[in-house]
C-alpha cells in the first residue's frame, strides 16, 4: 500500500476536516496503533524530524524504538499510560533522522471508541531553542551567584582586616562579621533556589542555630513558606540580631535556656511569628536602642508591611511579628514549600 493510501486508511472515518487540521499543524503529530506501532505522521512532523522515507523506515515501527536509549523508558511509560486510557506529557531528547540534536515536549493521548482505546495520538513540539535559552540563563545565574559569593567573602575579609588594623574592639568586629555571615547564609539559600525565593525555615535556622550550644535549646516549628529575596535578607538579619541578643543576655547564654520560634497562618492570610525565650537570666529593657533593635523594630516591619512587638519580660524576651502573606513575595502569590 502506498504512503498516501496508508494515511487514508489510518484516518478513514475521521473526515477531511480532521485531516486538514492535522496537516496544518506546526507540530509533529503521530497516530499510533494500540500495540504501539506508528501508523501515521503528518507532513510537518516528517519535516521536523528530517524524515525522508517514512514509509520505508518508520511506518509500523514500535514508537519507543524511534527514541534514543536515554529517552526510551520515558516514552514507553507515556505510551503505556495512554494505552490504559490516560493522557500524559513529557519532555525528552531525540535527534532528527539526520542527527540534529532536538528536545521535544510531547503529549500522548488515547483515542477512544465506545470506551475502548483504539489508537494513541502523540503530538511533539520542538522546544530545543527554549531549552538552550534556559540552559544559557542558568549558566549566567550560576556565574552571578559565584561572583556574589566571592564579593561577600571579599567584603568580609576587607571589613575584618580594616577594623582589626584600626584597633576596633573585638565585639564590634564580631558583630559586623556576624551580620555579614547572616547575609551570606541567606544568599546561599537563595542561590540554591536560583534567587526565586528562600525557605523561611532555612532563613531562621541559618540565622539562629549557629548561636545555640546544643540542638535542645531551640524549637523551630511552622509550615515552611517561600520568601522573596529582599524580605529574606531583612528577616535573616532580624533573626540574627535576636539570636545574638539571646546569646549575650538571654536564653542562649544559659545551659538550661530555650528559645521557641513558631509561626502560623492566621485568618485573613496573616503570618504570625513568635520568638519566646525562657530559662535564661532575668531580662531588663535595654538602656539604649542599637543597630539590632532598629533592624527588628523598624526595618523588619517596614519591609514586611506589618507590625513587630518586643516584650522584655523578666522570664524571657518575647518578640511577635505579624505580616500579610503577600509581603513575603511581592511578585508571586504565597506558595507553601514541600
Amino acid at each position: 500500500m502506498s504512503g498516501e493510501g496508508s494515511d487514508k486508511a489510518v484516518l478513514e472515518g475521521a473526515g477531511v476536516y480532521f485531516l486538514s487540521v492535522v496537516e496544518a499543524s506546526q507540530d509533529c503529530i503521530r497516530v499510533i496503533s494500540p500495540d504501539g506501532a506508528v501508523e501515521y505522521m503528518n507532513a510537518q512532523g516528517k519535516s521536523l524530524f528530517e524524515i525522508e522515507d517514512f514509509d520505508g523506515r518508520n511506518r509500523s515501527r514500535y514508537w519507543p524504538d524511534m527514541w534514543p536509549p536515554e529517552s526510551r523508558e520515558t516514552v514507553e511509560q507515556a505510551l503505556r499510560a495512554a494505552q490504559a486510557g490516560h493522557a500524559v506529557a513529557f519532555r525528552a531528547y531525540c535527534p532528527t533522522a539526520k542527527g540534529a540534536p532536538r528536545w521535544w515536549d510531547t503529549t500522548v493521548s488515547p483515542i477512544l471508541e465506545d470506551g475502548r482505546v483504539t489508537r494513541v495520538l502523540a503530538t511533539s513540539r520542538d522546544v530545543t531553542g527554549e531549552r538552550t535559552a534556559e540552559a544559557h540563563r542558568q549558566l549566567l545565574v550560576n556565574e552571578l551567584n559565584h561572583r556574589v559569593k566571592n564579593t561577600l567573602a571579599t567584603v568580609q575579609s576587607i571589613a575584618n582586616q580594616s577594623l582589626r588594623n584600626a584597633g576596633v574592639e573585638p565585639s564590634v568586629r564580631d558583630a559586623l562579621e556576624g551580620r555579614l555571615m547572616a547575609i551570606a547564609t541567606t544568599h546561599n539559600v537563595l542561590t540554591d533556589q536560583n534567587w526565586s525565593a528562600a525557605s523561611l525555615r532555612q532563613i531562621i535556622d541559618g540565622s539562629v542555630t549557629p548561636y545555640s550550644s546544643n540542638a535542645g535549646q531551640l524549637t523551630i516549628s511552622g509550615q515552611d513558606l517561600r520568601v522573596s529575596p529582599k524580605p529574606a535578607v531583612v528577616m535573616a538579619l532580624a533573626f540574627h540580631e535576636l539570636a545574638i541578643n539571646a546569646l549575650k543576655y538571654g536564653a542562649l547564654s544559659a545551659p538550661g535556656g530555650h528559645v521557641d520560634i513558631r509561626w502560623s497562618i492566621e485568618p485573613g492570610d496573616q503570618l504570625y511569628i513568635e520568638w519566646a525565650e525562657r530559662g535564661g537570666p532575668a531580662v531588663r529593657p535595654p538602656e539604649r536602642r542599637g543597630f539590632g533593635s532598629r533592624i527588628v523594630e523598624t526595618a523588619l516591619p517596614t519591609e514586611l508591611g506589618g507590625a513587630v512587638a518586643v516584650d522584655y519580660r523578666a522570664e524571657g524576651l518575647r518578640c511577635s511579628i505579624r505580616s500579610p502573606l503577600s509581603s513575603l513575595d511581592k511578585i508571586d502569590a504565597f506558595m507553601p514549600l514541600g
